[in-house]
């Protein structure tokens, strides 16, 4: 791996899916329950708390920390907008995450002497979604040539013909 070649917000965007990876295996939810004077508690990772979710975030974790790899290797191919994918992935995993923060997944109704709670892993989670979309969204910025395909080289084309004084522009 050529360190070098990656951009900083390349550098972010993967950082942020080892975060989001790492986090799934925290706690997310604790559950508590007071009955009569006795008490327990629990918690549930993210693997544990979510359906389907949970594959998604791992998935896009895997995606993030994979483009992110190859472009490091030299693998990815010019044609490949990867900062575009970093930032859909990262903005797709932020608002997963934000709706499991607002909406804590429980089967039914939950009585008064249970009491749920949101625990580290899912603000970590959050955090990483961020970072990976974050890093996309710098690594535009950072990249003159970001932009990829027929529109970059339309536009190109397009100023071209328009220096060279032909009076026809797009």
């Amino acid at each position: 791996m050529d360190t070098p070649r990656l951009t900083t917000g390349e550098v972010i965007a993967g950082i942020g899916g080892i975060v989001l990876l790492i986090s799934l295996f925290l706690p997310w939810y604790g559950v508590s329950v007071d009955i009569a004077g006795i008490s327990a508690s629990t918690s549930g990772s993210g693997w544990e708390a979510l359906g389907f979710i949970d594959v998604l975030l791992f998935l896009i974790s895997v995606a993030a920390i994979g483009i992110v790899a190859a472009r490091a290797a030299g693998s990815l191919p010019d044609d490949v907008p990867a900062p575009v994918i970093l930032l859909g992935l990262g903005a797709l995993a932020v608002l997963l995450v934000l709706y499991r923060i607002i909406d804590i997944p429980v089967d039914g109704d939950v009585p008064d002497q249970v009491n749920l709670s949101r625990k580290v892993g899912v603000f970590i989670a959050l955090i990483g979604s961020a970072a990976v979309a974050y890093g996309g969204w710098r690594t535009n910025a950072e990249t003159p040539g970001a932009r990829v395909g027929r529109a970059a080289a339309a536009d190109d084309h397009a100023l071209s013909l328009d220096a060279q004084g032909s009076g026809f522009s797009l």
